[in-house]
């Protein structure tokens, strides 16, 4: 495992770039990456070179979301389909880990804010909580090298989400209810693969894949989750 010091520019895979900048982190594959995710721009299946996680503000509200990353890429020169996410988490904070094991390797970009955790099937509906639920978001970038089948791609999803999941419940991150937290109710996820080098059939837990990714994205939550709690211990003190 190897946890990676993000620069201004940092290699995630060969020939995928993450660019760190003031209001935005942008992943750039040199050719198009084969996308699913749960983005509110370019949500879906896509074929992107870029993938953007957005920075905003606690206070904003998702009106505009779609005017709003596309004016953010068009300022970074993307002017192709691309994947957005956005966050009010903090950029500092965001960490990332790659994994290899020979031929296959697989790495995770992670922004986390958990003010406002939730419990999947405990949790109310926003509009049952008639104004009071708020926003916390946990973003995930999955970048996977190598071809995934299509039941691969959709299963790198549900181990991705089972490992940030499980380091929430070993951390003890609760709701304000006192339920083992699941994630936050804005979570969102990209798994995104190069379409070269080894085909891939499976993505479970204990697939080849499955467990670099699972590696990965645990190692990068676990960070990101000290990284937001030390924010917040030093802010408590001011």
């Amino acid at each position: 495992m190897a946890s990676l010091q993000l620069e201004r520019t940092t290699t995630l895979l060969d020939g995928v770039l993450l660019h760190l900048h003031d209001h935005a982190l942008h992943v750039e594959g040199a050719r198009p990456l084969s996308c699913v995710s749960s983005a509110v721009v370019g949500g879906g299946l896509q074929r992107a070179r870029h993938i953007l996680n957005l920075g905003v503000s606690a206070a904003y509200r998702c009106g505009n979301h779609v005017a709003d990353l596309q004016r953010a890429a068009l300022a970074l020169g993307i002017a192709e389909p691309f994947v957005g996410l956005m966050t009010a988490a903090s950029l500092a904070d965001a960490r990332a880990c790659a994994e290899r094991d020979g031929e296959v390797a697989a790495a995770a970009v992670v922004t986390l804010g958990i003010s406002h955790p939730t419990a999947a099937g405990r949790s109310e509906c926003a509009v049952s909580q008639r104004g009071k639920a708020r926003p916390g978001t946990i973003n995930i970038i999955v970048l996977v090298d190598g071809r995934l089948a299509p039941g691969a791609h959709i299963n790198l999803l549900l181990t991705a989400t089972e490992a940030k999941s499980l380091v929430l419940a070993e951390q003890g991150v609760r709701t304000p209810e006192g339920w083992l937290a699941s994630g936050t109710g804005t979570d969102a996820l990209v798994v995104a693969c190069t379409e070269r080098g080894a085909w891939l059939e499976y993505g479970g837990p204990i697939s080849l894949v499955g467990a670099l990714v699972g590696r990965a994205v645990r190692a990068a939550t676990e960070a990101a989750l000290s990284a937001w709690q030390r924010r917040r211990h030093e802010m408590s003190q001011r």
